[in-house]
Formats: C-alpha cells, structure tokens, sequence
C-alpha cells in the first residue's frame, strides 16, 4: 500500500487528537481569546498589579461595585492587586480555554476562581511559574479536571489577581462578574 503525503497528515492529525494528555480527552488545547491578556497577566499593564496578596473576603469581593463598561484594561483598583480569601472549592471543570473553573463559596456568597493551562500562557505572563505550580497542585491533589461539573468540597485558602467578567451563563458567578483569574496561590487545608 502507497501512502501519500495528504494520507500521513491526515493520520497524524486524527491520532494527535485522539491520544490523551494528562487524563484529559485530547492533547490539542483551545486557548482562550476575549480578555485573555488580562484572564493571564501579560496585558501591557501587568506591571501595575500587586503580587503580594491582600485578605478578604468571598463577601467583599461580591459587594465591590461592578464598573460599566466591562474593562478591556487594568483600570480599577480590583484589577490591580492579589486577593486572598478562605472558600470551599464546591465545584470545578475543564472549560473550552482549557481554563480550570472553580465555584468558590463562603457565607452565602459564590466567586468564581480560574487557573489556565501552561501551554496557554504568553510568554509575557507575568508570575507564569506561580500560575503553573498552583494547577499542577490542584490537579495533583484534587484530581483531573473533565468538562463536566466534578463536585468537591475542598476547604482553601486561594488568592488570585482581581478579573471583572461579563455575564455570559458561567456557572458560580458573583453578584458583580468580580473573578480571581488567573489564581496565583493555593492551600489547601481539607478535602482533597
């Protein structure tokens, strides 16, 4: 049998995308595009953002006033510095940016918590090491993420640089959009 070129790419494509990588589904990874400067700390203002973390609260966080327009650059305080509040990780999944989503809850308020893929960071990503050892812990210790809905009840203490999303049908949001994204620190202290 005569195997043309278009006949091995074609093969090598099929079984790229077929062999699993980390115990995820595929080895081919789809980075995110919309605010992905700011979701990984390589936007041209990254230089602003204070590494070292401040404590608060799931509650406070959700009481910030949310700004209109949604920032497309670092011009709020939030945006600015490293949050470190203690939460229970209730859920989490592997998103279509290869992003981990943790739903965070404490007293009665939900944030959202997101730790990128490596291979998805820009080499510009300011703290890169950081935000690759805090997933490589979490997955280690509290297993693979799938892209559907893994319950947890981790009790942590997570920090992470403030993020103002939008709405669109994410799942743990809080009440303003405010997010840690991405997640530069990780202790966990019970359930995993």
């Amino acid at each position: 049998m005569r195997l043309t070129a278009s006949t091995i790419t074609a093969t090598a494509i099929a079984v790229a995308v077929a062999i699993p990588s980390h115990g995820h589904a595929a080895s081919t990874r789809i980075c995110g595009v919309e605010l992905w400067a700011l979701k990984t700390l390589s936007d041209p203002q990254r230089r602003l953002v204070n590494l070292h973390p401040r404590n608060t609260t799931v509650a406070a966080i959700n009481s910030l006033r949310m700004p209109h327009p949604t920032p497309a650059t670092r011009n709020t305080a939030f945006e600015r510095r490293t949050n470190r509040v203690n939460a229970q990780i209730v859920q989490f999944k592997l998103e279509d940016d290869s992003d981990i989503h943790l739903i965070l809850f404490d007293r009665g308020s939900y944030l959202i918590a997101e730790m990128p893929f490596a291979a998805c960071l820009p080499a510009r990503a300011r703290d890169s090491r950081a935000i690759v050892s805090v997933r490589r812990l979490f997955e280690q210790r509290c297993g693979q993420p799938s892209p559907t809905w893994q319950n947890l009840g981790a009790v942590v203490t997570i920090s992470g640089v403030g993020f103002w999303d939008f709405p669109h049908g994410q799942s743990g949001n809080a009440r303003n959009y405010a997010e840690l994204h991405p997640v530069t620190g990780l202790q966990i202290l019970s359930g995993c």
